[in-house]
């Protein structure tokens, strides 16, 4: 296990009242780790948790990871060319898939989260066993996948 990556898990709710759910747990601990300077991204994270505002659809932390990556191998010109950015997500994408077998957040953890009956102590058991896993592996992949010679336009 990355030891850095464990930045990604230092808030995560595990289900419980307060810290970040995955999405902003994964693009909090990556933006301190590459040093992208990106307070307003754990902002804008939140309603990617649970499957995108909890329905269930595709996995936030999957979802950051792919943001932090465009911020890699993204373009700022049109005339640039895309494909960096699309090998890299589609890369994360099939790492996912082939090691989980669905991106989906609703097939991974088997809640429904807008359902009631899906908090409390199911829901925290999911999120320690299922999510907090994959927010850090997607934050392993990730950091793999950018290597050390990131640079931000921060620095």
């Amino acid at each position: 296990m990355d030891k850095s990556c464990e930045e990604c898990l230092r808030y995560f709710n595990s289900g419980g009242e307060g810290g970040f759910n995955c999405a902003e747990s994964t693009v909090y601990g990556l933006t301190r780790i590459l040093d992208i300077q990106a307070n307003d991204l754990v902002r804008m994270a939140t309603p990617f948790g649970g499957g995108l505002g909890r329905n269930g659809y595709i996995c936030g932390s999957l979802l950051m990871g792919i943001l932090i990556l465009g911020h890699k191998y993204g373009r700022n010109d049109p005339n640039d060319p895309r494909a960096p950015a699309y090998q890299a997500a589609d890369t994360l994408l099939q790492k996912f898939r082939s090691k989980y077998g669905s991106i989906n957040c609703g097939e991974l953890t088997g809640l429904d989260l807008k359902r009631i009956d899906n908090t409390g102590e199911e829901k925290q058991r999911v999120h320690e066993t299922v999510c907090k896993p994959i927010v850090m592996q997607v934050c392993q992949w990730v950091r793999e996948m950018v290597g050390k010679d990131f640079q931000s336009p921060n620095t």
